[in-house]
């Protein structure tokens, strides 16, 4: 899978903000407005959110111009996010809020994630293959024990559960 690196100009690089917080859209049905898909605000707090938390060493700073693998990833977040992928529902009160389609599931103890989300799988696969473009997105194979480490490291980066379930 390609992936379009736009230039530092167009990409909005990296102002973080707490991801729980709401962002303050118009009430209107739900579905319809995911439907019109996420407008690019809701995705790059998002990215930015799953980003930092892949990267808690960059501290939440912006991405330099030199920095071209963390573009590269950011973008590659981006792309899976803005797939229709976020979901303008109601979140844990009264408001409304955008927030990811899928999320990881806690067994009923909260400790142990029961069931890993298809979304949150292409996100760690999108940063992977991003670092790994030889391998053309093909499978990891069962002798390629590093690079199945790496991918389940990244995947335990992105993991989210959902924010009303903490």
């Amino acid at each position: 899978m390609n992936y379009l690196i736009l230039g530092l100009i167009a990409l909005p690089l990296l102002s973080v903000k707490a991801i729980a917080q709401p962002i303050s859209y118009p009430v209107a049905d739900s579905v319809t407005i995911a439907a019109n898909n996420a407008p690019e605000k809701a995705i790059d707090e998002f990215t930015d959110f799953i980003f930092y938390k892949l990267h808690p060493q960059l501290n939440s700073r912006k991405i330099r111009s030199n920095e071209t693998q963390y573009i590269k990833e950011w973008a590659a977040i981006k792309k899976v996010l803005g797939d229709g992928n976020l979901v303008y529902e109601r979140g844990c009160g009264p408001s409304y809020w955008w927030r990811l389609s899928e999320y990881d599931t806690l067994g009923r103890n909260g400790g142990e994630i029961i069931r890993f989300s298809p979304l949150l799988n292409k996100v760690a696969d999108a940063v992977f293959y991003t670092r790994h473009p030889e391998l053309g997105y093909r499978t990891i194979k069962p002798s390629e024990t590093q690079l199945a480490f790496e991918w389940s490291k990244i995947r335990q980066g992105v993991s989210l559960v959902h924010p009303c379930y903490y």
